[in-house]
């Protein structure tokens, strides 16, 4: 009875997948969902393709570890070594240079800044920006550290609940206050 019953499912589901009346129009491509193709990355490595990278985007796919994509501008022929393929900036009305990166990184660290570590007086990134909307910007870093770079002239201790003294730079910058030290997470 048991066979029998499947056997019964089993030719009823090849009838209903193969079978049309004379009235159906439809055709097998005009059912077929396809997904689009434009904005698909060229590749999905495991090991990164830049050295460094001043503008990591963490791409939206909610996956551990992470995909990262750099949108630093690189000249054609600095972005064709590194890159399995490059595509012009978005907005730009004439192609040609500079390009950027598309190939996607799969990990959990997606590398340093390209930026000097000189360049700001609280050091190579800062989580807590605070700047003005001047342009350019005049900026602070917030971040709490166990020890200010060598470049900050005013190093301030503050109270903090950690059983070891925190400190943070007072210095101001003119200019873009550098990458973050954790990448930012997008939900």
């Amino acid at each position: 009875m048991a066979a029998t019953s499947i056997l019964f499912f089993f030719l009823a589901g090849l009838a209903a997948a193969h079978g049309s009346t004379a009235d159906d129009t439809t055709t097998t491509t005009t059912n077929t969902i396809r997904l689009p193709i434009d904005g698909a990355v060229a590749a999905r490595r495991r090991t990164r393709p830049w050295k460094c990278c001043d503008n990591i985007v963490r791409l939206p796919e909610r996956i551990d570890p992470p995909f990262w994509q750099c949108d630093d501008e690189l000249e054609p022929g600095q972005c064709f070594r590194q890159c399995e393929a490059c595509r012009d900036p978005p907005g730009r009305p004439f192609p040609g240079r500079p390009l950027i990166c598309d190939d996607v990184f799969w990990g959990d660290d997606p590398g340093t800044s390209c930026a000097p570590s000189s360049e700001w007086p609280w050091g190579p990134c800062c989580d807590i920006a605070v700047c003005t909307k001047s342009l350019p910007p005049i900026c602070h870093c917030s971040d709490e550290v166990e020890s200010c770079a060598a470049a900050c002239g005013q190093c301030e201790m503050v109270d903090s609940w950690s059983w070891r003294p925190l400190f943070v730079c007072r210095d101001s910058f003119t200019g873009d206050p550098g990458p973050r030290c954790t990448p930012e997470m997008h939900n």
